[in-house]
């Protein structure tokens, strides 16, 4: 060989190598990719992808520099996300954030290797997403926002603004039923133990509403419980709108919804599940594993009483549930 040949021989791999990662590493410019599996769409899902991407951040991963996300919408049609789960496999995605038990359940069943992070759901050891809270087992983890004892906390609430008798209610979307059933018992166990009737009043169709409170009323129902799986964002506003008309209160799980016109929430800081959910994710890129990484719980609640809502309804706050609240909207 040629010096001149010799010498750009040798340049040119030396070149190669410097430019190699070294054996394991990722190139330095290669965006991780994770899975984003909603229910709802894309404009509902917002508020919480950016609480998510907050506790991403956190982890040290951005979206646009070291991160990237593939994402699947439903729309509210639950029966697309096996193919979305589907899809965001073949997209060999690294992780899949499942905000819900139908995302989550879609994602269990299209992958066993691929980590998934779920948020927003009530008992995952009785859902069969994990072995236990402890020692999930599998390829999910995550957070859980409810548990039988802060539904049962709800309940008491309810029962002490009227201690005077009716009975309880919970409103939920048909759709969700599979997804909020271990709560929806949980409720009804609670109003057991407080000496109450609780009536379930499932629905299809926003049009159904007014049908599900004409109903509450004639049953004499005094207030209506949300469950924390349900989701608020799509009939949010109907909610409330069905709730002064037929002067019914409404208590949440999440401040948001007390603040627009909700009586009253109580449950974790709003935000916390996919903040927390955001920093799960970043612990698995990092190479954690989700069968030791264990289910996260609250351990902070918060109560929020909206004070225009309660003088809309006539309703008065006894002065000890006031005395309790963390914030008042006035």
């Amino acid at each position: 060989m040629k010096a001149i040949d010799r010498r750009r021989f040798v340049l040119a791999a030396g070149a190669f190598i410097a430019a190699r990662p070294a054996l394991g590493q990722r190139p330095a410019d290669r965006r991780r990719v994770v899975g984003i599996l909603q229910p709802r769409t894309r404009a509902d899902a917002g508020p919480e992808l950016e609480t998510f991407a907050e506790g991403l951040r956190a982890g040290g991963f951005v979206e646009g520099e070291n991160l990237r996300f593939e994402s699947g919408y439903a729309d509210y049609d639950y029966r697309k996300l096996d193919r979305l789960a589907a899809d965001l496999v073949r997209a060999q995605v690294e992780a899949i954030y499942a905000s819900t038990t139908w995302p989550a359940y879609a994602a269990q069943a299209a992958t066993k290797t691929i980590p998934i992070v779920f948020s927003g759901i009530n008992d995952p050891v009785g859902n069969r997403l994990v072995q236990s809270l402890g020692r999930p087992g599998g390829n999910l983890t995550g957070v859980s926002e409810a548990n039988a004892e802060l539904t049962a906390k709800r309940v008491q609430l309810m029962r002490e603004l009227f201690p005077g008798g009716g009975r309880l209610g919970v409103v939920y979307d048909k759709d969700s039923a599979k997804a909020c059933q271990l709560e929806l018992n949980d409720i009804g166990r609670a109003g057991k133990q407080l000496g109450t009737d609780v009536l379930e009043l499932p629905y299809s169709e926003k049009t159904e509403l007014a049908g599900a409170f004409n109903t509450a009323r004639r049953a004499n129902v005094v207030a209506l419980l949300i469950p924390t799986t349900y989701e608020t964002r799509r009939y949010g506003a109907e909610l409330a709108l069905q709730s002064t008309s037929s002067r019914i209160p409404l208590i949440h799980s999440g401040s948001e919804a007390a603040a627009a016109g909700g009586l009253m929430s109580y449950g974790p800081e709003r935000s916390w599940g996919a903040r927390r959910a955001g920093n799960y994710v970043a612990r698995v890129l990092k190479g954690a594993k989700p069968a030791d990484l264990p289910v996260e719980q609250p351990t902070r609640y918060e109560l929020v009483i909206n004070l225009r809502t309660a003088k809309t309804l006539g309703i008065t706050i006894p002065q000890s549930v006031l005395l309790r609240a963390d914030r008042l909207i006035e």
